[in-house]
């Protein structure tokens, strides 16, 4: 992975993934609701490709799915191990490793789960490697479920948090509109590390040409992006709505690029 030094330093030294939404869950609880409309009610044997330290994979094995993990971090793995050990559920396997060159056999999974590698890629060509090796380990009819971060999340978070006002952020949005290559020259943990933010467009493209068929975009955070959801998520009767909009609205197509981070689903034929 280009750029490996970097983005491993980030999640080994400077950045709590495994506490990233112990504040506004929002991401995680829309990504749970889109990825459960997925999964079967029999055990699937499913892939978590660059999972961190098993948020999905453990919700997942709780589920009864049988979950191969793989993370860049050995901080991350160390984690899931810990977190194995210490609970009645347990994974399959763990597995340090880049999710460009997988370490399983073809034909062998019905889910893959992809929520994070394509972050870190600026390259085409190593985010088509990433996302064949996807395709080569699913099942005929396997389903695929890639996450993103959308090419407008540092224009959106810029004002939302006030980091506009820094002259060396506003270069950062700049160059992620323009490009969608997010780099942090000055190494600000807030300012997330090298990364590449994708339009919708962008993402059909890549899985198109891949070979994935039946291609569905789902807004996560969508409209809600936008606004301070922290007081609305503790109160239930407004988080209870605010999902119910976000559900009526997640595949608008002229809504999707405002979402701070988007999932894409598809089928391998």
């Amino acid at each position: 992975m280009e750029n490996n030094n970097s983005v491993y330093n980030f999640y080994e030294n400077h950045f709590d993934e495994a506490n990233r939404c112990s504040g506004n869950p929002l991401e995680f609880i829309r990504s749970q609701e889109i990825i459960q409309r997925f999964l079967t009610t029999s055990p699937m044997l499913i892939a978590d490709i660059a999972g961190a330290n098993g948020f999905y994979s453990f919700w997942l094995a709780e589920q009864g799915h049988q979950v191969h993990l793989l993370d860049l971090s050995d901080k991350h793995i160390e984690q899931a191990r810990q977190r194995g050990q210490q609970s009645a559920v347990t994974l399959q396997s763990y597995n340090c490793g880049d999710a460009r060159q997988l370490p399983w056999d073809g034909n062998t999974f019905d889910m893959v789960l992809l929520m994070g590698a394509l972050y870190h890629l600026q390259e085409g060509s190593d985010r088509m490697q990433c996302i064949k090796e996807c395709l080569r380990v699913l099942k005929p009819g396997g389903i695929a479920i890639f996450s993103y971060i959308s090419r407008s999340a540092s224009l959106v978070d810029g004002y939302k948090y006030q980091f506009i006002n820094d002259p060396i952020f506003q270069r950062i949005v700049e160059s992620d509109l323009q490009t969608g290559n997010h780099e942090n020259p000055e190494g600000n943990p807030d300012y997330f590390t090298t990364a590449f933010f994708h339009s919708p467009s962008l993402i059909m493209q890549e899985l198109q040409q891949s070979g994935f068929q039946g291609i569905r975009l789902f807004a996560v955070e969508g409209f809600a992006s936008i606004i301070d959801t922290n007081e609305i998520m503790l109160a239930e009767d407004k988080k209870a709505l605010l999902l119910k909009y976000l559900r009526l609205t997640e595949e608008f197509p002229e809504l999707l690029g405002i979402s701070s981070h988007l999932l894409a689903v598809a089928k391998k034929a």
